[in-house]
């Protein structure tokens, strides 16, 4: 990335069981091959619907690509989305493979003409499909942000540095 800025928070929090516990986020900032990057990594409480949840180690990759349509999220299908589409749901239904080999969530006006793109649905479905990966966030105009477990990347800057490279080429597809 050129033009990197790095923020690191440590901070601690006391969870519902009188425990402290220590919250970290580190944040890189930057522009790869010209698009704005943020790089987040996460180990962390936060308060949730049922009290306090742990979410360790996760990485956070966001990339701009303003030329988005689609609004929604996806994810590798599971065995209970697998079984939810015998059912009628289990995500959006659309003519692409992608849409049997990944869930797809979003509203049912969501405009899907960027499913119509070969490049893009082949570089989503490998990035969802990918075995680390949590989930892929498209946001219409703004980009991508996509979830992964970030364990495996903490250690080895060639693998941190593949993945932002595969979430921006999604995000330039």
């Amino acid at each position: 990335m050129t033009d990197d800025h790095i923020d690191e928070d440590l901070s601690e929090v006391e969870t519902a069981n009188d425990r402290t516990v220590q919250c970290q986020v580190v944040h890189a900032r930057g522009k790869l091959d010209g698009r704005p990057v943020v790089v987040s990594y996460h180990s962390h409480y936060f308060l949730g619907a049922r009290g306090y949840r742990y979410i360790p180690n996760v990485l956070e990759v966001f990339v701009t690509g303003n030329h988005l349509k689609f609004e929604g999220e996806c994810r590798a299908r599971g065995f209970a989305d697998k079984l939810a589409r015998w059912f009628g749901g289990g995500g959006r239904r659309g003519p692409d493979p992608i849409f049997d080999a990944c869930r797809i969530d979003a509203p049912r006006d969501a405009d899907l003409a960027d499913f119509s793109r070969p490049d893009f649905t082949a570089r989503l479905a490998a990035l969802s499909g990918h075995v680390h990966c949590l989930q892929v966030q498209v946001q219409a105009g703004t980009g991508i942000n996509a979830l992964f477990h970030g364990t495996h990347y903490r250690s080895s800057l060639p693998r941190l540095q593949a993945i932002v490279h595969d979430v921006a080429a999604l995000a330039a597809a």
